[in-house]
């Protein structure tokens, strides 16, 4: 349960990386709120898709969730590119930086772990970080885009470790 809780907030650190350069946004609830049902939304048939590969690759199946957190984290980490004020609406925005929750859930899904604490916790720190990154601009995003890559990749590394 735990896993679940800490990889939901991580999911979850991205959105305050982009979020805090953002220009004011007009309605940043609102945002908020469809950020969170994304983080969840993308997640599910994350899980739905992990769980279906599984019924075909038993064994395989940790490997591949290990190997697909591993690259989501060291992109994460090595991504240099410094945010720019978007040209994209923010709702569609949302939908982008959601997207990157389907790979990690759909390793989740490989490894099984409980969908639903996972998904209630995305879209819970989803809507806390997005909320707190559009309102507050003290938050700055691209270390905490680091950090959390690093802890996909430490989980990717012990994910294969673990049996």
């Amino acid at each position: 349960m735990g896993t679940e809780l800490i990889a939901g907030l991580l999911t979850a650190l991205d959105v305050v990386a982009l979020y805090s350069v953002l220009p004011k946004i007009r309605f940043p609830l609102f945002l908020a709120i469809w950020t969170a049902f994304l983080h969840m939304l993308f997640p599910l048939l994350g899980f739905l898709a992990g769980e279906w590969v599984t019924s075909f690759i038993v064994e395989g199946g940790r490997y591949i969730s290990s190997i697909l957190l591993f690259l989501t984290g060291a992109h994460l980490v090595l991504h240099q590119q410094k945010p720019t004020s978007t040209l994209i609406p923010p709702i569609l925005l949302a939908i982008v930086v959601s997207v990157d929750t389907f790979s990690v859930s759909l390793s989740f899904g490989m490894l099984q772990l409980q969908k639903w604490i996972f998904l209630m916790s995305a879209g819970f720190f989803a809507l806390l970080c997005s909320y707190i990154a559009l309102k507050s601009k003290f938050i700055q995003g691209p270390m905490l885009t680091r950090i959390s890559g690093v802890c996909l990749m430490l989980m990717g590394l012990l994910t294969l470790i673990n049996k």
